[in-house]
């Protein structure tokens, strides 16, 4: 059995071996799925309840004790990692740190390779892609420099290898189902971290004032983090969005766009930052200017630099990630399909609001779970 009909074969078993069989017209696809181009994370739960069920089992495999592989490996598995890791947050760092040492206690050999860009390197990574196709590898994990950018390359990744991709749980609509459609996406609902920090913004203004979104780099990420956050806002409070800046995920680009933001707007209550980037770009704007205590500024993640300046005054809140389930999940992602289980499409991580409020004790708890492979970094 070819390595391609063996991908397919064991994407194709378990629960959702029918509801996959099945055409996408006969599955009540939404409307806004349709419109979109790719799933939400509910909308795909709702239309295939089995995937539901399966990611849920699932999960509990990642935050639980590893159990080793039943599967007796002939040579090492030959796994690319494909990360816009060079970048200010430490997520990607931590995500290869967890998958390395999950796989070493499964007992999986494995041998990996880097390809690393900026995140907006969309042009770098479509030529990694090409280096990827030409190699020999048995897996393949992407973390796309922007999903809907690279659809066209991860559908051929998909097409020609086992493929995982990173930090999105939005299935296409017109590749799920084929032999296009990846392993699984891994990631982390970001909708659900930005209806988190919406509550909590109108919580802390009591739903009264202005606010702006310094925003990451274009595309389905930024769409989920910083306008599904102002519409929650808006539509749940009397809070009004005064303006936006396109920050491209550069923190630089966001120190200024925040000055120019704080001095249209000098009683503005919030500055939205789509990444860690950007809100440490915000952030230095805001104390320059000497108004840190006067205007919210989040995180987006929880990494180390943003949990530091929650506990030292700056950033009031962030999404939190559970950072190394992320790169647990793909170690059992690669174990199951390894041993020929079923892997769910989607295997979203939990995300949750971490704020100011919190002692430092609180937070290093949150973090003990959440970093309990990737630990203290030296970056």
């Amino acid at each position: 059995m070819t390595k391609k009909i063996l991908a397919r074969t064991i994407l194709l078993t378990g629960a959702a071996t029918l509801a996959l069989s099945l055409p996408l017209a006969a599955q009540d696809v939404p409307a806004g799925a349709k419109e979109r181009g790719y799933f939400l994370l509910p909308e795909l739960h709702e239309m295939v309840p089995a995937e539901r069920a399966a990611m849920d089992k699932f999960m509990k495999a990642v935050v639980a004790e590893p159990v080793a592989s039943a599967k007796t490996f002939d040579k090492p598995l030959r796994i690319a990692l494909m990360f816009p890791s060079l970048e200010t947050s430490d997520a990607w760092a931590r995500l290869n740190i967890s998958t390395r040492k999950r796989l070493e206690e499964l007992g999986v050999p494995f041998e990996i390779t880097e390809f690393m860009i900026k995140p907006d390197e969309h042009d770098r990574q479509g030529a990694q892609v090409e280096q990827v196709l030409a190699g020999n590898f048995d897996y393949v994990v992407i973390g796309p420099s922007e999903y809907q950018v690279q659809k066209s390359n991860i559908s051929r990744l998909a097409e020609a290898l086992p493929t995982l991709v990173m930090n999105v749980v939005n299935p296409f609509v017109d590749t799920y189902g084929t032999d296009k459609q990846p392993i699984t996406h891994v990631g982390f609902d970001h909708t659900i971290g930005a209806e988190a920090l919406c509550q909590w913004v109108i919580g802390e203004t009591g739903g009264e004032g202005k606010f702006a979104l310094v925003r990451y780099i274009p595309g389905l990420i930024d769409s989920q983090r910083s306008d599904h956050f102002a519409d929650c806002v808006t539509k749940n409070s009397n809070m009004e969005l005064v303006g936006e800046f396109e920050a491209n995920g550069d923190r630089e680009l966001a120190f200024s766009g925040a000055n120019a933001l704080l001095s249209r707007h000098p009683d503005i209550r919030m500055l939205h930052a789509g990444n860690t980037a950007v809100a440490l770009g915000v952030l230095a704007a805001a104390t320059e200017r000497g108004v840190l205590d006067d205007v919210i500024i989040n995180g987006w993640g929880g990494g180390a630099d943003e949990l530091k300046s929650i506990k030292e005054g700056g950033l009031k809140v962030t999404a939190f990630r559970v950072n190394d389930d992320w790169g647990v999940a793909v170690a059992e992602a690669i174990r199951a399909h390894a041993q020929r289980d079923p892997v769910p499409v989607v295997l979203a991580a939990t995300i949750k609001p971490l704020d100011y409020k919190m002692s430092s004790e609180a937070i290093d708890a949150e973090t003990a779970h959440a970093f309990r492979y990737s630990g203290q970094l030296d970056r």
